[in-house]
């Protein structure tokens, strides 16, 4: 389900006060399919557990609301700015039957941040310990 910025700070700020553990995993570009070796750009995953530490967001009416977001995690830190980007909120209900099991057994829910610049990041809350 698509959501708003607004409620996406709900759920990250949510997290922060339960100080839930979150799986991210991101990479650049997130496509469906691969690119060439032509392809412009450089390609980069990574996969952290981390924590919410610090979530700022302006209500202003600038020309774009935003958001930053502080995450905490064994490996480092990682701090995003969430301005014009399309967020899905995901429950593990909604997992396809091959592995929707998995998902329930494992996570919470799931949110879902795609930047302009072909950026992806997964959040999942999980149930516990990995």
């Amino acid at each position: 389900m698509v959501i708003s910025l607004e409620e996406a700070v709900a759920i990250l700020n949510k997290w922060k006060d339960e100080s839930a553990d979150i799986l991210v995993a991101a990479e650049s570009p997130f496509r469906q399919t691969l690119r060439g070796i032509d392809g412009q750009g450089v390609r980069w995953a990574m996969r952290q557990r981390v924590k919410v530490s610090q979530v700022s967001f302006s209500e202003e009416s600038r020309p774009i609301l935003r958001a930053i977001i502080d995450f905490e995690g064994p490996a480092g830190n990682l701090c995003m700015l969430l301005t014009e980007c399309l967020i899905i909120y995901g429950d593990p209900r909604e997992a396809g039957r091959e592995d929707r099991e998995e998902a329930e057994a494992t996570t919470v829910s799931a949110l879902c941040i795609f930047l302009p610049e072909e950026e992806g990041f997964h959040f999942y809350e999980l149930r516990e310990a990995i």
